[in-house]
């Protein structure tokens, strides 16, 4: 058996990962005895420099695979994004399929595809992205070809993607409901239901879930995400009340707030092994 980590949402360049970061990382996997990593998307803006030296590094100390997520698909062609789709990694009793997912508006139905477009163009990050086809026809043909691939494979399945597999994992907030339309597709779990799919890893809407089966297929999300979001940025004002205000709430005005704090820095650097630790999921495979 292989002991498996899994992480997501890392975003090392708007996290400003350096040394520190690194260097906890790595402490973080020898003491937990990880034998192999595998990340599911959305290590940086583009699979550029920084993106590749933070997995040399890595890959320094034990052997690390990862899928795209869409923030690393920026400035790819569909050539280029097509080599990261549906790897297959073996272990002893199961084998890793990693491919990245895509959305097709289904999540919000109430919704026409020419707004869904609309919203896109104006706030989602995807509008960047060299993308062929529309959204509803690249989640349709990855579908397929996901299914073929899921043909092939005779062992039990464990699935790391980056986009959101079922709508019980969407964004309750009624804000935010519109953008559950660039989360995902239930597709993607009624087809691993066909399937001997065990585990499902998955991240992109930057919410971290306790594991939940579902028809018999586990599922895990425990995205790293944005800064401003992790835990420790919340817990912060716990530790040190004088720091409080009225719209802690807003995560990027409570980053805004502390990010430079002497205190805020040193509670980061002894946090930042547990934020990292609650990011992960692991597996004996």
């Amino acid at each position: 058996m292989t002991r498996v980590a899994f992480m997501s949402d890392l975003h090392i360049d708007s996290n400003d990962f350096g040394k520190d970061e690194v260097k906890t990382l790595l402490t973080l996997m020898e003491q937990k005895k990880i034998q192999h990593l595998h990340i599911a998307g959305d290590i940086a803006n583009g699979y550029e420099k920084r993106s590749q030296e933070f997995l040399a590094q890595l890959q320094c100390q034990l052997p690390v695979t990862f899928s795209l997520g869409n923030h690393d698909m920026l400035n790819l062609s569909e050539e280029a994004i097509k080599p990261f789709e549906f790897q297959k990694i073996s272990f002893s009793k199961h084998t890793l399929l990693a491919f990245s997912g895509w959305y097709d508006y289904s999540f919000v139905p109430t919704i026409s595809p020419q707004k869904h477009l609309q919203t896109k163009n104006l706030f989602w990050f995807d509008r960047r992205l060299k993308r062929i086809g529309s959204d509803p026809e690249i989640t349709k043909k990855l579908l397929q070809e996901l299914e073929q691939e899921l043909q092939k494979i005779k062992q039990p399945l464990v699935i790391a993607m980056h986009f959101v597999p079922h709508s019980q994992f969407l964004l309750r907030h009624p804000y935010f409901e519109r953008f559950n339309a660039f989360l995902g597709s239930q597709d993607f779990h009624e087809l691993f239901r066909q399937f001997p799919v065990r585990e499902v890893i998955f991240g992109h809407s930057h919410h971290r879930i306790t594991a939940i089966t579902i028809d018999t297929i586990t599922y895990h999300a425990r995205p790293l995400g944005y800064i401003r979001e992790w835990e420790l940025c919340k817990q912060f004002f716990d530790v040190f009340p004088e720091f409080d205000f009225p719209k802690r709430y807003d995560p990027y005005k409570r980053y805004r707030k502390i990010k430079n704090l002497p205190e805020f820095q040193a509670y980061k650097k002894k946090q930042l092994a547990h934020e990292f630790s609650q990011a992960m999921t692991i597996l004996e495979l």
